[in-house]
């Protein structure tokens, strides 16, 4: 099944495209400005690329989250205005999960983290046996180190941390215990592996009314509201 899969979530938007398992091609963009209209030429670009047409894809793939709010909700958006054109699933991916799945084969935890837009991290934790057992939120590295990592940490295997938060917070944990490290593109987001976790998924049309982004934490908007109103 030809799977359109992508991700906005973070600063760099990542479109990917598989077919049966087989790897069809994937395309990479910095995602800070004009962010719908770069995901729908990058689209436009790779389906050019290899040959094909909107109209081939047979599934959708997006990122719900955790990530930027603005980020989500194009991505979200764009995903979901697809697959009604066309007729066809939709199916959303935690970038928590798409990030466990590039190193599911360590025997180890393994602590998800992904960038914030503050000195925050959202993260997900996973046992050695690929269990999700710390559900998405927003915390402090110092937390992180204090409570998330310690509650992981039940066999020898250190804790292996993989995101995009690897690369923005690396300084700070280096200098922990009982940690390892992801390196290079593992800490990337993949739209390829969007698109691969999407097509193995078994999904209904009528998630494309359900499909929400998974935000791990209000919107500082939000929150400015909420304070604002309680003076």
């Amino acid at each position: 099944m030809l799977t359109l899969g992508f991700d906005t979530a973070t600063n760099a938007g990542t479109v990917g495209l598989v077919d049966g398992g087989e790897v069809k091609g994937e395309y990479t963009f910095k995602a800070k400005e004009s962010q719908s209209e770069r995901l729908l030429d990058s689209i436009d670009l790779l389906l050019k690329k290899v040959g094909l047409e909107i109209g081939d894809v047979e599934k959708v793939a997006v990122s719900c989250g955790p990530g930027s709010f603005t980020g989500l909700r194009i991505g979200i958006s764009t995903a979901k205005g697809i697959a009604h054109g066309l007729g066809i699933p939709i199916v959303g991916i935690p970038l928590t999960d798409c990030y466990y799945s590039r190193v599911k084969d360590y025997s180890g935890p393994v602590c998800t983290l992904i960038e914030d837009r503050r000195d925050l991290v959202y993260l997900a934790g996973f046992d050695g046996n690929g269990d999700k057992i710390v559900e998405e939120e927003s915390l402090s590295v110092e937390k992180l180190k204090a409570e998330v990592i310690p509650g992981l940490k039940k066999t020898q295997d250190p804790v292996l941390l993989v995101g995009d938060g690897v690369q923005r917070h690396r300084e700070e944990l280096e200098q922990m215990e009982e940690v390892v490290l992801a390196e290079g593109s593992l800490n990337n987001p993949s739209g390829l592996q969007i698109a691969f976790l999407g097509e193995k998924i078994r999904t209904e049309r009528d998630e494309l009314a359900a499909l929400e982004p998974l935000y791990a934490q209000r919107p500082i908007a939000e929150i400015n509201w909420n304070k604002k109103s309680n003076k």
